[in-house]
């Protein structure tokens, strides 16, 4: 692996015991147990985008989990700009800004594989 992956992954690893205490490992097991391969996401990310988005795929990756365990401890959906104030209150380099560049990327990357106008069903845009 490149240094610059390694130092992405080493990021990824550091963030994710920031935010839920646990090694990326736990986060990638967690995640791969409803079909999702964290590696092949991230490196398609890089393929696609470079050092930049698979930096934000993988904060949004972890925020994104976050949200999931924080709306289920609330009972309730987070409204947009409560995930986006609670997204930036994270401090890992995602704002307002970084989201919405990371969406447009995203969904072109997804229409670039195929799903077309369909990725902009699972991909949200933020204000």
């Amino acid at each position: 692996m490149d240094k610059f992956k390694r130092k992405l992954y080493a990021e990824f690893e550091s963030n994710c015991f920031k935010i839920f205490g646990v090694p990326g490992a736990r986060v990638r097991d967690i995640l791969s147990k409803r079909g999702d391969d964290l590696f092949e996401m991230y490196e398609e990310a890089w393929d696609y985008g470079g050092a930049a988005f698979m930096r934000q795929t993988m904060a949004m990756t972890i925020l994104t989990l976050e949200a999931v365990y924080h709306e289920t401890e609330i009972g309730r959906s987070l409204t947009d700009s409560e995930r986006v104030e609670r997204y930036e209150s994270f401090d890992i380099g995602i704002n307002v800004d970084t989201m919405n560049a990371w969406q447009d990327m995203r969904v072109a990357q997804l229409d670039a594989k195929g799903f077309y106008d369909d990725a902009k069903k699972y991909i949200k845009a933020y204000d």
